[in-house]
């Protein structure tokens, strides 16, 4: 007897209904651009590969969430560790939010770390080689060569450039 693939097996216990029987393929290839050299350590989930530019030599962590439905770019030589959140999608603020999305664009510059269970919030800039600590949450942009950390996201020193 063959072995079916793991979408496979949930398609079959879930039914049709609510996982549509699709041929299984790599989420990067319905990115709208994918550098060289792009590891995503499984299982990774992403939503709207189709507004997903990622640069080379990225490495996404297991079980990150990548949601990308307002744009969202990736420059190069970026690490994402595992269980980041990046989501250019959120609700507004005023009532009913029920039914409404707003989308706002990130860019990940090249050379940046995002932190093992960080979360990106829509709207931001990560400047060419900052780090966001594990755990953060960034609402706003972080300049070049910024360490920032915590709930929500601050400053905590500059990243020494070498030559």
């Amino acid at each position: 007897m063959a072995r079916r693939s793991l979408g496979s097996r949930v398609r079959r216990r879930l039914g049709a209904f609510l996982v549509p029987d699709v041929p299984e393929a790599s989420p990067l290839e319905r990115c709208a651009s994918v550098g060289a050299a792009v590891r995503l350590r499984m299982p990774v989930v992403i939503y709207a590969p189709e507004a997903l530019h990622i640069g080379s030599s990225v490495d996404i962590g297991e079980f990150s969430v990548i949601r990308a439905n307002g744009g969202l770019t990736i420059g190069d030589r970026v690490l994402i560790a595992a269980h980041a959140v990046i989501t250019t999608r959120g609700h507004p603020e005023d009532l009913p939010r029920y039914g409404r999305v707003e989308d706002a664009p990130i860019t990940l510059e090249d050379d940046v770390w995002i932190g093992a269970g960080a979360i990106v919030l829509p709207g931001v800039t990560i400047g060419r080689g900052s780090i966001v600590a594990a755990g953060a949450v960034v609402t706003g942009d972080v300049p070049p060569l910024t360490v920032v950390a915590g709930v929500p996201a601050r400053e905590l020193r500059k990243v020494e450039e070498h030559a």
